[in-house]
């Protein structure tokens, strides 16, 4: 079996769990689309979070909170690669420790002093609170510094 053939098995099994779910369980559908936004969340959450000491219900809830975060995001910037999109999003809250002059010396972790207040105010705006004039920017900011890197 080729490649071509492992992912039109995976798409067929997909669609049919989909349907499957959606009839049973009142669940609503999943887009293999986004579930691979899903699985590239997961897997840059797993890349800077690794080092972070984080109970298993805290990582959940971190890897819920970017999932929703850049979905939501996409949808206000418009056509834009995803995939980009989230790779720029997490660069822009990581920092580099280590060795700095030697790459293979060094590793990236996502920087929760800057990652903590943006999600603080982001979780804010979604219980429908009024955010201050700095949580404003912060959030303003944040979404353009993303789409700045990835016009570079």
């Amino acid at each position: 079996m080729d490649l071509f053939e492992r992912f039109e098995q995976l798409t067929s099994v997909m669609e049919a769990m989909n349907a499957e779910a959606t009839k049973q369980a009142d669940i609503p559908y999943i887009r293999l689309h986004d579930y691979v936004h899903y699985c590239d969340v997961k897997t840059f959450l797993h890349d800077y979070a690794r080092r972070l000491r984080l109970n298993p219900a805290e990582r959940e809830s971190l890897l819920a909170f970017c999932f929703r975060d850049t979905l939501e995001i996409k949808s206000r910037i418009g056509e834009r690669d995803l995939y980009a999109f989230t790779f720029h999003y997490f660069k822009s809250m990581v920092y580099r420790t280590g060795n700095l002059d030697t790459p293979d010396d060094c590793v990236e972790k996502l920087d929760m002093d800057r990652f903590g207040p943006y999600r603080a105010a982001r979780e804010k705006q979604w219980r429908g609170e009024r955010l201050t004039d700095e949580e404003n920017h912060l959030l303003s900011d944040t979404e353009a510094a993303v789409l700045r890197a990835m016009r570079v």
